[in-house]
C-alpha cells in the first residue's frame, strides 16, 4: 500500500510541476490529460482511483474498471469531463456493490487534511502577537483540533480557541489549556 501512496504523491507532484510550466496555448497531450484525470480521482475522497482505468486517445477519455454504485460512475465521468482539453468521455465503468473503497487510501487523505489543518492553526497562532504559539501543542484528528499548553490568562485562552475555530477545515475544538497567571 505504501507503493500506492508513492504513486499518488508522484502523480500529484508531477501535475504541480506540469501546471507550473504548461502554457495556456500549448496543445494538451493525451498523457497530460490522463495524469490530470488520475490525479483528480486520487484526490477525491469519494472514488477509489485503483479500480478505475483511464485511457485517452486524441482527447477522448475511456473509463473502464469497477465502482461501487451509479453515483461513483457518474462522478468519475463528470470529473473527467471537467478537465480542460477533454473532448468526450466514454464511461464504461461497471457497477458492483462489492467494489469497496480503499479505506487505507481514504485514511491517508484524512491524515493529510488533518496535517494541513494543524499547520494552518499553528501558523495562525504563531503569527498572532497576542498568543504564545510556541507554548501551545496543536494536533488534529478528523477535523477536530486539540489544544494543549499553559497560557497566561483566560482571555488569551479564549483568543487561542477562537483562532482555531475560525481556521479553514476545523470542525470542532477541544482544549486542555491551563492558565498559570490570573
Amino acid at each position: 500500500m505504501k507503493t500506492s501512496y508513492l504513486v499518488i504523491l508522484t502523480l500529484v507532484l508531477s501535475l504541480i510541476g506540469f501546471t507550473a510550466t504548461a502554457d495556456e496555448t500549448e496543445q494538451t497531450s493525451d498523457i497530460w490529460l490522463k495524469a490530470k484525470i488520475v490525479t483528480t480521482y486520487a484526490l477525491s475522497e469519494h472514488l477509489n482511483p485503483f479500480t478505475i482505468d483511464v485511457n485517452v486517445n486524441s482527447g477522448v477519455v475511456t473509463l473502464t474498471g469497477m465502482v461501487e454504485n451509479d453515483i461513483e460512475s457518474d462522478l468519475a465521468g463528470e470529473l473527467a469531463k471537467g478537465v480542460k482539453g477533454v473532448k468526450k468521455v466514454d464511461n464504461k465503468l461497471n457497477v458492483n456493490p462489492e467494489a469497496k473503497r480503499d479505506t487505507e487510501q481514504s485514511s491517508f487523505l484524512h491524515f493529510v487534511e488533518d496535517a494541513n489543518i494543524t499547520a494552518r492553526v499553528k501558523s495562525r497562532l504563531l503569527l498572532d502577537p497576542n498568543t504564545h504559539g510556541l507554548k501551545i501543542h496543536t494536533t488534529t484528528k478528523n477535523g477536530v483540533v486539540f489544544l494543549e499548553g499553559e497560557l497566561n490568562s483566560d482571555i488569551e485562552a479564549d483568543l487561542v480557541r477562537q483562532i482555531a475555530r475560525n481556521t479553514k477545515g476545523v470542525i470542532d475544538v477541544e482544549d486542555k489549556l491551563t492558565i498559570t497567571n490570573k
